[in-house]
């Protein structure tokens, strides 16, 4: 069932999930948002609650492998049998009130996780937060907000200011609220955010890196991954030791340890290693770009983005770092014109399938790294591991 996400504002969930019984009502949700971070940053959390035995659901989104791997509960993705199952015991309600794939998504992840007895639900925004579909609740344990940076302008604002005040939106009234690693500015408008809704607003300490490790609150911990998911990683032990968690323990520096979210900075290939990052956005790539200098050259770079995207800066940065860039394209809605992505000191390939085969003839002993849109790591991602299963 293919329903495209409407605009037609919280009331029609709200009424959906009210007429359901309100499974939303007796969660206790982590509510997630930001530009950048919000996946890996909700994956560390879970890992931590669910190596201390905590039953944690988790509703993220787009899906990487299959729809379903939106709707979680300790990593494992809903079935099949039972997402058709509420689907079709909930169709009349999904049709009076014409809910989109994500409110849907939404709904039936709400009636998992109660009928499942979760412990958390860390809850993911879909885009911005103050009219996101996950923002009907008017309760949390925790908002947390990973950064703010320029994406979805067209719908958040042009200015940092709007954008910061769209996800300052999912703070609740008397609640507490995280923020990760956000400039002053518009970390001055969820503060003052926070100080109207009578909500508490703490930030992250600073961590210190060495390699591998990180040192943060007096603990060290290791991680498998890019250099950029340290403050990832750093945000959500904040948040867990704002739960309640002993973070320092054995249980939660292994958990970290082995926490890997599919899809960014993912190894999916050696010989040559291919590493895969939804880097889909001018932070994201920026964020990447930190990580290249920890990888064997000559580093060859696939890229393709989709058209709302400032595709020209994030070329230009990449093209700063590659051994060589080669751009491509990928059957998307909202792929725009193959076109308008060349820019000088790229190789041009409207096939992505040719080029990564012409990645793999120049990388040698090397690294690929594919990166930019979801949609593009997701559908290459697929086909790379298919390939080496």
């Amino acid at each position: 069932m293919a329903r495209k996400n409407r605009r037609h504002g919280l009331l029609p969930l709200r009424e959906a999930l009210h007429e359901a019984g309100g499974p939303h009502s007796s969660l206790r949700i982590i509510h997630v948002t930001g530009t950048n971070g919000k996946g890996s940053t909700v994956n560390y959390l879970r890992a931590i609650l669910q190596a201390h035995g905590l039953r944690t659901g988790t509703f993220t989104s787009p899906h990487l492998t299959d729809h379903r791997d939106r709707i979680r509960i300790d990593d494992s993705w809903i079935e099949k049998d039972v997402f058709d199952s509420y689907l079709h015991e909930y169709m009349e309600l999904i049709e009076k009130y014409d809910l989109g794939m994500f409110e849907i998504d939404f709904l039936i992840a709400c009636l998992w996780f109660r009928d499942q007895k979760t412990d958390y639900a860390i809850m993911e925004a879909g885009l911005g937060g103050r009219g996101d579909s996950t923002n009907v609740t008017d309760h949390s344990e925790l908002s947390i907000i990973t950064t703010v940076g320029f994406d979805h302008m067209a719908l958040l604002g042009g200015r940092i200011s709007q954008i910061a005040f769209e996800k300052a939106g999912i703070i609740k009234e008397n609640g507490r609220c995280l923020c990760g690693y956000i400039d002053e500015k518009p970390k001055r408008v969820i503060t003052m955010h926070a100080y109207r809704r009578h909500a508490a607003c703490s930030s992250v300490p600073e961590y210190r890196s060495s390699g591998r490790t990180m040192t943060f609150m007096n603990g060290t911990y290791t991680l498998n991954s890019g250099e950029y998911q340290k403050k990832n990683a750093a945000l959500a032990l904040r948040a867990a030791w704002m739960l309640g968690i002993d973070i320092h323990d054995e249980k939660t520096m292994h958990a970290v340890a082995g926490a890997q979210w599919k899809g960014r900075f993912e190894t999916v290939c050696e010989n040559p290693r291919i590493i895969i990052d939804g880097a889909h956005n001018e932070e994201g790539i920026r964020a990447l770009c930190s990580c290249f200098g920890e990888l064997e050259k000559p580093l060859v770079i696939v890229f393709s983005a989709l058209a709302d995207k400032p595709q020209g800066k994030m070329i230009r940065l990449l093209r700063n770092h590659a051994s060589m860039l080669i751009v491509t394209y990928f059957e998307n809605e909202r792929s725009g014109d193959f076109e308008s992505l060349k820019t000088d000191g790229a190789l041009f390939d409207p096939d992505w399938k040719s080029a990564l085969k012409t990645a793999r003839m120049h990388a040698g002993s090397g690294t690929i790294v594919v990166t930019g849109s979801l949609y593009f790591v997701s559908v290459t991602r697929e086909f790379l591991t298919q390939k080496t299963s």
